[in-house]
């Protein structure tokens, strides 16, 4: 495993030999490939990009290389602060390199710190089509309760010269401002030149269900507020730029309790030589997920998707007398629906879940 550029401190969740070793290396970008399909981190910005490579002709983005492809980029709101993790001079970052991953990590000085990760998805040619998981994850290591939102915001290009902006599974045209509220019907987007295509899959097996989606101009996501002002039919032209339409993806807020993490998930595929990119059946049937991993960690998911993981089951939580102060905190809790903590109620469950889980392995 690589690791690059010099890290301030340490995150709890990441091995410690993926930050301390590169202070004599000089940070260079990472590129990985899945055949002709191309994904590189850029180390000038802490933006990525992705790409095609045919093994004849010249290459060809799917978002802008604008600003060292820093116009696509993700932004974490953390309480009332917000923090774009790219081009923020508060946020630090550092690169790194697995065997079948690469990534991301920020650290933004609120002891609340995110991990961008992408993995590409087996089973793909790499010539025609192919797919890359995208995993963000944000670990709260602050000893108090944080509220934190993800949006990431995606700098479109292959629709722009097309004619068609966008197509979903349900709507073979999207030439003008719209925010959907639900993907359950439309599924994922798509931007496409007509030979080479990107599609964010929003709706599926492994996938955090977004709180809202909107295609817009890039300018008018880039604004201040947190949730873009949508005017339905507006064009994607502003007074700065022509034609420049891009994605918005709003994740619900999560609650995090001391030293948790919780991942968003969603899928990029993509195609070229006009073929149609993967849709979700790749990815098969939903599986339950487990209250214990594989580090003996509590993982649950909320309504959204949204997997959060606690900390490690200790002998303590095996014992008969906190089982049953357990069992009478949920208790407590559901009896006052006034002042109902859903996601208390949910972890305390999961907790409680795991426990049963470890003692039925014993």
């Amino acid at each position: 495993m690589k690791t690059y550029m010099v890290v301030r401190r340490f995150i709890f969740m990441i091995p410690v030999f993926m930050l301390f070793s590169s202070a004599l290396l000089s940070a260079d970008n990472i590129e990985r490939h899945q055949g002709n399909f191309v994904l590189k981190l850029i180390e000038d910005s802490g933006a990525f990009s992705l790409g095609y490579q045919p093994e004849s002709g010249s290459y060809k983005d799917f978002f802008s290389s604008y600003d060292a492809y820093a116009s696509t980029y993700l932004e974490v709101k953390i309480g009332s602060s917000i923090y774009r993790l790219n081009r923020d001079s508060s946020v630090q970052f550092s690169m790194y390199e697995e065997a079948k991953n690469i990534g991301f990590s920020y650290y933004t000085g609120k002891d609340v710190d995110i991990q961008l990760n992408f993995s590409f998805c087996p089973g793909f040619d790499g010539v025609t089509q192919g797919a890359v998981k995208v995993e963000i994850t944000v670990f709260n290591n602050s000893a108090v309760q944080q509220q934190v939102s993800l949006k990431g915001v995606f700098d479109t290009i292959l629709g722009e010269n097309s004619g068609i902006h966008f197509l979903t599974s349900r709507r073979p045209f999207v030439g003008t401002e719209i925010s959907f509220n639900s993907m359950d019907l439309d599924k994922w987007i798509r931007s496409s030149d007509g030979n080479v295509s990107v599609q964010f899959l929003l709706n599926g097996t492994g996938i955090t269900v977004p709180q809202t989606v909107v295609v817009a101009n890039k300018d008018m996501l880039d604004n201040a507020a947190w949730e873009p002002v949508v005017k339905p039919g507006r064009s994607f032209n502003s007074v700065f730029s022509y034609n420049n339409s891009a994605v918005c993806i709003l994740w619900a807020p999560v609650s995090l309790t001391p030293m948790t993490k919780s991942t968003i998930s969603f899928y990029l595929s993509y195609a070229a030589n006009g073929q149609v990119p993967p849709d979700t059946r790749f990815l098969g049937a939903e599986e339950t997920i487990s209250p214990l991993n594989e580090n003996n960690e509590i993982v649950y998911q909320d309504e959204n998707g949204v997997t959060y993981t606690v900390g490690a089951l200790t002998a303590a939580q095996l014992d008969p007398k906190y089982i049953e102060d357990l069992l009478n905190r949920i208790r407590r809790l559901e009896d006052d629906p006034e002042h109902i903590d859903r996601i208390e109620i949910l972890r305390l469950n999961a907790e409680l879940d795991a426990i049963l889980e470890k003692i039925r392995r014993q």
